[in-house]
């Protein structure tokens, strides 16, 4: 059905190879840059960042086996389509996690800020974490941090993203 939340202009830019999280600023500042050339501002349209490598601290902190990491993203990243309850639901009958760590990964998911997000999932000053940080201090070296927001609730369901995701929505 057109024009219901159904439809979307997708552009895609992967990244093969390249250790730490130089490539993916360079990316995002791609992005930002052919926005500004064809008009578009970042009181426009933003960028919402996460990182995979930080939810698997989370998840793996919280008790989930290695082997069900890619099955937890996918059912977290239905967190906006289906709310926390079914997400908590199907993470305790699908993963067997308990009600309580089921409830505070998608508590965590909520946070506003990374160092909110690092603080109610118990992963603190990890080396995911800091990446993360170095990747929100780069973008506003580059010029383009106002652009930037973190929301812990980008995931991703597919197990071929491996560090930072993010999506694009319009303010």
């Amino acid at each position: 059905q057109r024009g219901r939340k159904r439809e979307h202009y997708q552009w895609n830019m992967d990244i093969v190879g390249v250790p730490g999280i130089s490539a993916e600023v360079e990316l995002l500042s791609a992005i930002c840059t052919f926005f500004e050339k064809i008009g578009i501002t970042s009181k426009d349209v933003g960028l919402k960042i996460n990182s995979r490598k930080v939810l698997g601290a989370v998840t793996k902190k919280a008790g989930v086996p290695d082997d069900r990491f890619a099955e937890t993203c996918v059912i977290i990243d239905k967190l906006d389509k289906i709310g926390a309850e079914a997400v908590q639901k199907e993470l305790m009958d699908k993963v067997g996690l308990s009600q309580e760590v089921s409830t505070k990964l998608t508590d965590a998911t909520t946070a506003k800020t990374l160092e909110e997000f690092a603080t109610l999932a118990g992963v603190g000053e990890s080396d995911e974490v800091k990446e993360m940080r170095r990747l929100f201090e780069m973008a506003d070296d580059y010029g383009f941090g106002d652009w930037l927001i973190f929301d812990a609730s980008v995931v991703r369901g597919l197990a071929y993203y491996t560090g930072v995701v993010f999506e694009g929505f319009d303010r």
